[in-house]
């Protein structure tokens, strides 16, 4: 057993579920199939390839549900309209150390790489860099656009709110569903030759993602994730996804230690929703389902300066991985080491790919003429 602390506990399970079922295909096979799709939804070639890069990324470190498997998803928001492809991004208000862009409903990775580009800019040259974005759809894994500022030695936090959509997890002490899982992420930089610390996580005891992947392979939500219309657990993840949705996720913490995720929930949809303005959770669908975005990149250099920092973060996290292990456990895991390790494991292997989501790029590939070409991959 390996623990790996400050990870949501259904993020845990991706890269253990996806050996079941699952047929796996080379990365390069997969990346090319999504720039294909893109390519017949009259995506940009450049924002097709962009989109295509951050959902493999995902896929690769073990994420399979905000990887490949969002790709009907999207696909099914730019034919109805929902998702606007080469839309641009748009400065609304701008300063020396912040920015509120608006993602124009386009590709919600365009802005997000765009708000994180713009943050280390700002970074590098005030210390801070502080943006937000507007009328965003979904950015997929937050975890993944850590990596670019960590890796320049900068320190980064992006949280996502998605008031738009679900809504998926009751407040503490509630029943009814009225936040988003509200995920948050961080990046910071560790030595030059460890790969940087990825922290990433939804302040819900499991993303949606997660419970849909258990969900389409018939398997019961884990104990402790799901509370039915009278506050009392349930593990019957139907219940879930039926419409109207009977059941709610609980918290991270859950029904013992919930107020501490509940708390960091109500902090992410403030600092994603309410700065930005696209608004808080509010209990309700509404018609348009779009995210609001926070990005903060800090500049260590103009503190203490990087180097000190990096020492003394070296330092930290020395510690913790030579503190004593409870027992069966093999090796103290820093956030992040799982995702980096699993990336160099499917690299060589192959990702894996679920029945329901193999099927359902069949029928798009069908239908863009794109069937053949691919017709042996599963």
């Amino acid at each position: 057993m390996v623990r790996e602390p400050f990870e949501s506990p259904g993020e845990g399970l991706m890269a253990e579920e996806a050996s079941h079922t699952k047929v796996a295909v080379e990365s390069a096979i997969l990346a090319a199939l999504m720039r294909d799709i893109f390519q017949g939804l009259q995506v940009p070639v450049q924002e097709g390839a962009l989109v295509a890069e951050i959902l493999l990324e995902a896929s690769l470190a073990g994420y399979d549900s905000h990887g490949i498997m969002r790709i009907p998803m999207y696909a099914a928001g730019i034919c109805s309209g929902t998702i606007v492809p080469g839309a641009g991004v748009e400065v609304l208000r701008e300063t020396t150390a912040s920015a509120l862009l608006d993602a124009r409903a386009g590709l919600g990775q365009v802005a997000a790489v765009a708000a994180v580009d713009l943050a280390i800019e700002k970074a590098t040259e005030s210390g801070v860099g502080c943006v937000s974005i507007v009328n965003c759809n979904d950015v997929a894994r937050l975890g993944g656009y850590m990596v670019k500022p960590a890796e320049a030695g900068l320190m980064a936090i992006m949280s996502v709110n998605d008031a738009g959509h679900g809504p998926d997890v009751a407040p503490w002490g509630g029943v009814d569903p009225f936040l988003s899982t509200n995920p948050i992420a961080a990046g910071i930089p560790w030595r030059q030759q460890r790969a940087p610390v990825i922290i990433d996580v939804s302040t819900s005891v499991s993303s949606v993602g997660v419970l849909k992947m258990l969900w389409n392979q018939g398997k019961p939500a884990p104990e402790g994730w799901l509370v039915d219309e009278e506050g009392e657990p349930t593990v019957d993840a139907d219940s879930f996804f039926d419409s109207p949705r009977r059941s709610a996720l609980l918290p991270l913490g859950g029904q013992t230690a919930g107020h501490k995720g509940f708390a960091l929930s109500l902090l992410v949809d403030v600092l994603a929703g309410a700065l930005s303005g696209a608004g808080c959770s509010t209990g309700k669908v509404r018609d348009v389902d779009r995210n609001g975005v926070f990005v903060l990149v800090i500049d260590p250099e103009k503190f203490s300066s990087r180097s000190r920092f990096e020492g003394i973060v070296g330092e930290f996290l020395d510690g913790l991985k030579k503190s004593r292990r409870a027992p069966g456990v093999e090796e103290i895991l820093i956030p992040g080491e799982r995702a980096h390790r699993e990336r160099e494991r499917r690299l060589r292997e192959g990702i894996p790919v679920d029945a329901p989501t193999r099927e359902k790029l069949d029928e798009i590939l069908l239908e863009l003429g794109f069937a053949e070409k691919y017709r042996s991959i599963w």
